[in-house]
Order: structure tokens, then sequence, then C-alpha cells
């Protein structure tokens, strides 16, 4: 069942969750969309890496940070985990989630600000974010909560664009338009090399970075990244 984590929102949450349960209520008389058949890093299907980053999930407990309508949190019961926990700061994304993929077992879907839903979580094997909380969250707050829920050796991977050229690093905002109504939404953009400063000060090692640029040459470049808690 969805859980709410109570408590006021950061303002990049509390905005973000106002646009992003606009665009669940604009869905709502829509037909669900087919379920994925491969996992996918960016908005180009069939373009960058797939499941395998995450390696082995046999008994691992999993988190997806930002898991919107769940379609990605839904396949990975088939590969052996544990438990799955889908996150998303919209409480009606979590609500769609939770009728569309109600069959699948292993999955729970809790809604609220990543970094506080990270708390009242078990040790964690594997985090991952989408286009997640790790684009549309602040990474001073997000990442210190996902290195302390980790498991030693544990597994973050998320993807996020890259700042176009010209475009300054930090936190950016841009605008959601529903229903004739323009809802802002805050996300936070970084180089790969920012990336690993960020990582490397919350303590995360082994980091790496796969490019994965637009079709036809357009002007967005996706990261997806990788980076583990160290053992010790």
């Amino acid at each position: 069942m969805a859980r709410c984590v109570a408590g006021p929102l950061p303002v990049d949450a509390a905005s973000n969750a106002t646009a992003w349960n606009a665009v669940a209520l604009d869905e709502a008389t829509s037909p669900p969309p087919d379920g994925l058949t491969r996992f996918e890093w960016t908005g180009w299907p069939g373009r960058g890496p797939g499941l395998e980053i995450l390696g082995d999930l046999t008994g691992a407990r999993v988190a997806e940070l930002g898991c919107g309508t769940g379609e990605h949190a839904a396949l990975l019961p088939r590969h052996g985990t544990r438990q799955v926990y889908g996150v998303d700061v919209a409480d009606a994304r979590i609500q769609q989630a939770r009728r569309r993929w109600r069959h699948v077992p292993g999955i729970m879907w809790l809604s609220g600000d990543a970094p506080a839903v990270l708390g009242g979580l078990p040790p964690l094997d594997v985090c991952y974010s989408i286009y997640g909380a790790l684009w549309y969250a602040a990474p001073a707050r997000v990442l210190p909560a996902i290195h302390a829920r980790l498991m030693p050796g544990g597994l973050l991977a998320f993807s996020a664009n890259a700042p176009r050229a010209g475009e300054p690093s930090g936190q950016r905002a841009d605008n959601l338009a529903i229903n004739g109504m323009r809802l802002p939404v805050i996300y936070y953009t970084h180089t790969a090399e920012e990336w690993r400063q960020l990582l490397l000060a919350q303590g995360f090692t082994d980091i790496s970075f796969v490019h994965v640029t637009a079709p036809q040459s357009g002007p967005y470049k996706t990261l997806v990244v990788t980076a583990r808690r160290p053992h010790n």
C-alpha cells in the first residue's frame, strides 16, 4: 500500500510535487501505458545501457527514488529482488503506480520527499533514480541520505541531464504546461566532473559515467552515473 511521509516539504520538493500531482490528475482519464520490456535510463528508448548496470539483483533490497508511475520498479521482482521500494514526492503518482502494478508482488509504494523516506527504510543493496530525485532534489540533501541507507558496497545508479552548452550548473527552474497552466519545477544539473566531486564529498567511491547523447545530435546529453558506498 502507499504510505505518505508526513512533514513540511522543502521548497524544491513542494514545487515539484504540485507539478507532478497535476500531471497525474491530467492523465487520470488516459489509458495506462504498456509496461516496459527494457530498462531505460534515458528518454530515448533503446539508447544507452539497460538493467545490467544494477548487477545481480537476487535477494536485493532496491529503492527507486522518483519512481513516477512505477514502470521500472515493476520490472525488478522478476529478476529476483527481495523487496522493491518505489518512492515519489507526488502522491498522485504513487496512487497511479499502486493501481497499475498491484498484481506485481514485492513492491511497496511510498510517497514523500526522498531523503525523508530513505530514513525509514531498511538498509538497501541498490538505490537508483531515472530523471528522478537525483535530478529534482538538491544533491546536498539527497546524497547523504542515500549514502546512509546503502549497505557497505551498495550501489547508487542514476540518470540526469548534463548542462546544455552555455547553461550554468546547479539549481535551475522550468515550467510544465498543464491544462493552460504553467507550473514551476526545480531541477539540478551538473557536469560529470561536478557529479564526481559531489559524490566523493559524500563518501562514494567507484564512480563511473556513461554519456548518452540525444538522437540526431540534439542539445541534450544524459549522464548515467554509478557509484558505491565503500565496504569500509
